[in-house]
């Protein structure tokens, strides 16, 4: 498994810079992101998701952004100090999962 995206593109969309002391957590969260991909798509062996596809592309940065922000989620509350508590959303990959749907091959038995 290998993220679809890569360090600097999460970066650019967290609006930060990478160096030393985030590098290894931005590319946790893309691979995080990755493995859900993966799961969600359920691709055959033979037939991975070809490199350089945008829908990946987009969906593993959107999500390692959620990844890397839930680490100031405390109690699934974030944003107190600008905005008040905003609850944090609770369906988890759901909603990516169907923006993945036109990747998608194993679609299990009913």
């Amino acid at each position: 498994m290998a993220a679809y995206a890569t360090v600097d593109e999460l970066a650019a969309a967290l609006r930060i810079r990478v160096n030393a002391e985030n590098t290894e957590t931005l590319q946790l969260c893309l691979d995080a992101a990755a493995d859900e991909i993966d799961h969600a798509v359920a691709r055959y062996d033979d037939d991975p998701i070809p490199d350089g596809n945008a829908l990946a592309n987009r969906v593993n940065v959107l999500r390692a952004v959620e990844w890397y922000k839930s680490q100031d989620a405390a109690f699934g509350v974030i944003g107190f100090d600008q905005t008040g508590a905003l609850t944090a959303p609770a369906d988890g990959f759901n909603r990516h999962a169907v923006t993945l749907t036109p990747l998608k091959q194993g679609w299990g038995i009913a």
